[in-house]
């Protein structure tokens, strides 16, 4: 039977941090998400499945350690998806404080993509536009790179959401915009909330880069990092980005698995 994940690129992943004590938070969130896509693709899968593949590798971990843990959905069949089975990987967390106090600088990406493909809504094993992209900002001196649609909106980075501070408010590009609904993007648009802060979806160009007073990036696995370079446009970092870190941090304590 065909490996169509290896062959064709069929196949979804989940990426999770791992904290001190084998614990990881918004579990729930990520296999919900993994589960939508199996739906959209039409890849059978099994929820409880997927749990003991975290638990089992959560076993190999040491308990000191943390750690990125990727949970794999690989598909297989011989004219279509017939089977899938679920395989993770780990690696010790190596950046777990990645320039917290200086920010990190991020480029735009030399490649726009379509807000209409699937492909940017899900975590799919479909992953070399990310990683072209990646590639391409690390080998520039950037953190990432941030993406733009067919019509010049900013949507997100290879491997993160984006959020930008004018006077207090705080913006994200929206979903119709093209861009994957991250696990902490959801949980910092919620956490903001209760911190009295104002958080909303709005189409964000280029050209409005320079009204920002600062920016932040986010995925499971940096949580929120500041942003100190968009281009050649400089950021301050506003305190209200350790605010919504520590928020965070907070929610995710209380979510632990």
């Amino acid at each position: 039977m065909k490996n169509r994940t290896l062959l064709f690129g069929e196949g979804l992943f989940e990426t999770f941090r791992v904290y001190k004590g084998r614990r990881l938070a918004f579990v729930e969130d990520h296999l919900d998400r993994m589960a939508e896509g199996c739906r959209f693709f039409a890849f059978p899968f099994s929820r409880s499945e997927a749990a003991d593949a975290l638990r089992f590798a959560l076993d190999e971990i040491p308990h000191d350690t943390e750690s990125r843990l990727r949970l794999s959905l690989i598909c297989h069949g011989e004219h279509g998806v017939e089977k899938t089975e679920f395989r993770t990987s780990w690696e010790p967390l190596k950046e777990a404080n990645f320039q917290q106090g200086t920010g990190v600088k991020l480029g735009m990406a030399p490649i726009q993509r379509y807000s209409g493909s699937p492909l940017v809504r899900f975590k799919t094993t479909s992953y070399l536009e990310n990683i072209f992209v990646f590639t391409w900002a690390r080998a520039q001196g950037f953190f990432d790179a941030l993406f733009t649609n067919e019509r010049g909106e900013i949507t997100e980075g290879s491997i993160t959401n984006v959020f930008f501070l004018s006077k207090g408010h705080i913006l994200t590009p929206p979903q119709e915009a093209g861009l994957l609904p991250g696990v902490t993007r959801k949980q910092i648009i919620d956490v903001s909330g209760t911190l009295g802060f104002t958080t909303r979806e709005s189409i964000i160009t280029t050209a409005d880069l320079k009204q920002f007073d600062g920016a932040f990036v986010t995925n499971s696995v940096i949580e929120l990092l500041p942003v100190c370079t968009v281009g050649n446009i400089d950021y301050g970092i506003p305190e209200m980005i350790e605010t919504l870190r520590e928020g965070y941090r907070k929610q995710a304590g209380g979510r632990w698995a």
